[in-house]
């Protein structure tokens, strides 16, 4: 039998895979023998199928070609064909009666080695170990339940999501984003005056309304409408953005808009909320209809609702929900009724301490009371038409802002909504109903009213909640990935018997003891390409065993690896020698164990070739993930791999080396990395501050420079916007990255040691000088007040440092700075945003300059980046 799996790919990480089989024959009856079920991948290669499901027999793969043993072809776990180490094995007691449930088989290891691309797909061998008195059945893939067809089950690690974020251009006053394909629209306010605004994600920027008076717009297709007050009246309008042509829906003159209450659509029905002729001043007693209007047939619909206010409403496909109330107060009992537009009938939902719903093919979000003592305690539901069972999202009670009351949105598995926390900030989160995870997608503290669509999200921020001064940020969120990597190596055998002898050119390399002879083996790979900021979450060394061909051997070979105590030459490395000239301490090579112990035995990795076992010419895996680990964190110098047997005494065997003609059986490593979310911060501002010229204001130079020349001291300050990660604890990393340029092609006296410190206090750019923080307020000490890593005042242990040696010209590149402990300052909130002073530690023929955020080359400004955990 075989799945299709090509839904994984390399990147997958399979953590577990079981194939369930149904039993139901022979129903009532024992067998006189047991029935051990084994597991074997088909040997046969692929044509349209790994076999013809039309002509595969006992005897045949395909119409004209004969299995070479009839009955079927296959390898075994360990490679070989025909072999008898299953994949996966259960027994079946003849004892027992068919129980008409499911067996399970974990087939893990078989659909990794399908899913990573090792083997291809060629599916699933099932036979009894014995074939005698012991027959069983189960259901097929073509049995008519489908609850007792055969199936796979996999379960596959997640990565957590990684959300790019972008800010869109606004006036400033944005609200009531929402999102179809890649086109946003939104209000925007100017000069006291609200119009429809639709930004493509392309970059183009469309002013759909233009009276002053237009809000709450919503989007399907290029169909955009929104609510519209015109000479007193409001009405519903619409605009094909195909066609650039707007049209009046309604002319009632009693739309309603505003938040919850704006207008919907899907596809050619549109949906808005109009008062009725009860309407009173009070709000409380006023009683609103839902009305539908169609586009293709230009009728408009009234549906019934319940209670006398409507709290929000929305559409997908032929289904509306609404949530309503017996009064315009939110938290009082409401429900959530859904009006089928098919059958033109309303059913109730659920009933409750109810507020904003939102509706994607059969389920329902919705906010419910969780506390209804406390008006105020909010949590997400979800509903399933299909099931007609809900689920509770959140937990925490605040899952609404008790001041706005905005709508959670839902596209497909995933919800997005605003959490409101005590302290007044207020985030976006979205959770994942296909894998139940929840993921906070902001951390500025000022995001709301959320929508989805597909793997974007779009909100509005929030200076403050009172205010109309609000941005729209777009957020992509992707899977995390994982990167693999196959390095190039080098390699040397080690032989006792020929002590000096440097084997760095053999076609293969080898271990363990023959005749009173140690072997022993170093190689190293080239790690280069990894950094610190590398997160390394598995590496594996492979080395293909060909040798002793066909034989046995008297002992067991316990294959160890260690980390090489020094660095070594492969032109000279030997049995005694590391280097040219340079002995190891101990013939056969230093090296240290696991546990940081010279000659200790305390391996990084090892694994047990049986001496029963001939070569299985194939790759055998050595999990090297903690010493790659070490090598790529810059914990210890690369020296490679030291390859030895814990005991070397008839027991050797032999791998082929890197220098062998086949590049399929060759050493290699391989690294899988989880991939980091990097974000470079630009835009920076920053001030030159010159102690000859100390009242001058240097904000838009090109440069920006340190240290001193002609007796004359020179500093900077630089400052970047970090509003948009405030209150983010996933920052790992953060590094100020400056471009050196001058002096050109010139040495100075003295090194320059470039320090960070926190200005004590903020700072305005336009007025910022050696002696003045701003205008009319002077630094305390001239050329700036800074406190230091450890809180002093004008204290000397600088938050970053690196030195620029006076004999270095400048060679043009960037240079780099670890700020890490100062943003996470800013970002969590323990000090406010006052940005990077920067100096030299002495100041005297040190003098350097490096291009500032007005240079005019984006590929030269000061720049942050910070790397997310």
């Amino acid at each position: 039998m075989q799945f299709d799996l090509s839904k994984y790919t390399s990147n997958s990480r399979i953590t577990n895979a079981v194939l369930s089989l149904y039993w139901y024959y022979p129903t009532g009856k024992t067998r006189p023998e047991d029935t051990v079920i084994e597991i074997y991948r088909p040997a046969t290669s692929w044509k349209l199928f790994p076999w013809d499901q039309d002509y595969i027999s006992w005897n045949k793969e395909d119409k004209d070609d004969a299995w070479r043993n009839a009955g079927g072809d296959w390898y075994d776990k360990n490679g070989i064909l025909q072999g008898n180490t299953p994949y996966a094995t259960i027994t079946i007691k003849g004892s027992t009666l068919p129980d008409n449930r499911y067996y399970e088989l974990d087939v893990t290891d078989l659909v990794e080695e399908y899913v990573i691309g090792k083997y291809e797909n060629t599916g699933i061998l099932i036979k009894a170990r014995t074939e005698s008195n012991n027959y069983i059945a189960f259901y097929s893939s073509d049995w008519t339940d489908e609850n007792q067809r055969p199936k796979i089950t996999v379960t596959e690690e997640k990565l957590p999501y990684e959300i790019n974020i972008i800010q869109i251009f606004t006036l400033g006053s944005a609200n009531d984003p929402n999102i179809y394909d890649d086109m946003i629209v939104y209000e925007d306010r100017d000069n006291g005056k609200t119009d429809i605004y639709a930004y493509e994600l392309s970059g183009h920027l469309y002013m759909i309304s233009k009276s002053g008076t237009a809000n709450s717009p919503a989007i399907y297709g290029d169909k955009i409408v929104w609510m519209e007050d015109r000479n007193g009246k409001s009405d519903i309008y619409m605009y094909n953005i195909s066609t650039s042509q707007e049209t009046q829906i309604s002319t009632n003159g009693t739309a309603l808009g505003n938040g919850d209450s704006g207008p919907d659509i899907y596809k050619d029905t549109i949906v808005w909320e109009e008062l009725n002729d009860t309407y009173r001043s009070n709000h409380d007693t006023y009683r609103s209809n839902l009305v539908i209007h169609n586009l293709s047939t230009q009728q408009n619909t009234q549906i019934p609702i319940s209670n006398k206010n409507i709290y929000s409403f929305a559409i997908h496909d032929d289904k509306i929900v609404v949530c309503s109330g017996v009064t315009s107060v939110t938290y009082q009992p409401s429900i959530i009724d859904m009006y089928d537009l098919s059958t033109q009938e309303t059913t109730r939902i659920i009933s409750g301490g109810l507020h904003s719903s939102a509706i994607y093919d059969n389920r329902i979000a919705y906010l419910e009371e969780s506390d209804r003592y406390n008006i105020d305690v909010y949590d997400l539901y979800v509903y399933d038409l299909s099931t007609q069972q809900g689920i509770q999202v959140s937990t925490s009670g605040n899952a609404c802002n008790p001041i706005i009351y905005s709508l959670p949105s839902i596209y497909n598995d995933r919800i997005v909504w605003d959490k409101f926390f005590q302290n007044g900030m207020s985030n976006i989160y979205m959770y994942d109903l296909s894998n139940s995870k929840e993921t906070q997608i902001t951390t500025s503290g000022n995001a709301m009213y959320p929508d989805i669509y597909g793997d974007t999200i779009v909100w509005i921020d929030h200076e403050d909640i009172y205010t109309d001064k609000n941005d729209i940020f777009v957020g992509t969120v992707s899977e995390g990935k994982y990167i693999i990597s196959e390095i190039g190596v080098s390699d040397n055998r080690l032989r006792e018997a020929s002590p000096d002898t440097v084997y760095k050119d053999s076609s293969f390399i080898d271990v363990g003891g023959m005749n009173n002879v140690r072997y022993r083996d170093i190689l190293q790979f080239d790690l280069s390409k990894y950094t610190s900021n590398s997160r390394i979450t598995n590496a594996v060394l492979l080395l293909y065993w060909y040798y002793p061909a066909g034989k046995t051997r008297p002992e067991d070979t316990v294959i160890e690896i260690y980390r090489p105590a020094s660095s070594w030459n492969l032109d000279y490395v030997s049995w005694n020698k590391k280097d040219k000239n340079v002995a190891w301490e101990k013939p056969g090579g230093d090296w240290y164990d696991k546990n940081g112990i010279l000659q200790g035995n305390t391996p990084y990795a090892t694994i047990t070739v049986k001496g029963s076992f001939p070569p299985g010419d194939k790759y055998y895996e050595l999990d090297v993930t903690d010493l790659v680990k070490e090598y790529t964190s810059g914990k210890y110098e690369n020296t490679g791999f030291l390859i030895k047997a814990r005991t070397d005494s008839n027991n050797y065997i032999a791998f082929y080396s890197s220098d062998w003609t086949d590049e399929n059986q060759k050493p290699k490593i391989t690294v899988v990395e989880k991939e980091v979310p990097v974000v470079t911060v630009t835009g920076a501002t920053d001030n030159r501050l010159r102690e000859a010229s100390p009242n001058t204001v240097y904000s838009d130079t090109s440069f920006i420079d340190i240290g001193g020349m002609n007796n004359v001291r020179y500093r900077d300050i630089i400052r970047f916007d970090l509003s948009e990660y405030k209150g983010d604890t996933s920052i790992e990393k953060a590094a100020l990255y400056l471009y050196w340029y001058y002096p050109a092609g010139k040495t100075r006296p003295e090194d320059t040691v470039i320090e960070i410190y926190r200005p004590a206090s903020s700072w305005n750019p336009d007025y910022v000088s050696w002696n003045k923080r701003d205008n009319g307020v002077v630094w305390t000490s001239p050329g700036g007040d800074w406190y230091d890593k450890n809180g002093v005042l004008q204290g000397g242990t600088p938050y970053a440092t690196i030195t620029i040696r006076g004999s270095s010209p400048p060679d043009n590149k960037y240079y780099k700075l670890d700020v890490t402990d100062l943003v996470k300052e800013y970002t969590s909130g323990k000090y406010e945003n006052t940005g990077f002073l920067i100096k030299a530690h002495t100041e005297s023929n040190n003098y350097i300059a490096f291009y500032s955020s007005d240079c005019g080359n984006e590929s030269q400004v000061p720049k942050l980046q910070l790397v997310y955990s």
